[in-house]
């Protein structure tokens, strides 16, 4: 059991780092940052990410995103984006000019996961550094799957545990189906296991 709400928060947020990672086909870290004229300008960094993301989205389709708004203790103005994503391949260059667009800095970097483990503790250390502040946590809806903390709560409501305790890797695998797949998959089967029904 948790003794304290912030070790309640550190295992929820490592338990959606990772089911929504491990329903990923492919998954790439990107850093965003600030510029000196974004801050003189006043240019809001998760303003400026939220456009990015609607302008990915309609460039590459899926962009499906988890991670952390922080900055430096000694340069709290100079925000920055850490964010593990999936979706389809995306170009450094074409990243480059959206960035520059929506918050008038460059030199965002993108690169592949290959171990998905060290990527989540590059940005689960946000949570024990003492030298950054995190501003935010931000999660799309899409991480796992649309609607799956409210399933997860209701179902925990109704049979006294999380979907993961009875069936390990549940979300991940609920995650990779169609809406139409998920919805007749827990109607009618998984809700159905053990009687639960």
């Amino acid at each position: 059991m948790f003794k304290t709400n912030e070790e309640r928060r550190r295992a929820r947020f490592w338990h959606r780092l990772f089911t929504g990672a491990e329903a990923a086909d492919r998954l790439r870290f990107l850093t965003l940052n600030s510029s000196d004229e974004s801050i003189v300008l006043g240019i809001d960094v998760l303003k400026s990410f939220s456009k990015l993301v609607k302008r990915m989205r309609r460039k590459y389709g899926v962009f499906e995103y988890f991670g952390v708004v922080a900055c430096d203790e000694n340069e709290p103005l100079r925000e920055h984006i850490h964010v593990i994503c999936k979706g389809e391949f995306m170009a450094q260059r074409e990243i480059e000019d959206m960035w520059i667009g929506v918050h008038k800095s460059i030199k965002p970097y993108i690169e592949a996961v290959d171990d998905v483990d060290a990527a989540a503790r590059y940005i689960g250390n946000y949570l024990n550094t003492q030298s950054y502040r995190v501003r935010k946590y931000i999660i799309s809806s899409g991480w796992v799957f649309k609607g799956w903390v409210s399933w997860s709560k209701w179902f925990k409501k109704h049979y006294g545990v999380y979907p993961d305790k009875m069936y390990p890797g549940i979300l991940a695998k609920l995650a990779r189906m169609s809406k139409s797949e998920r919805d007749e998959f827990i109607i009618n089967k998984l809700v159905k296991m053990e009687g639960l029904l």
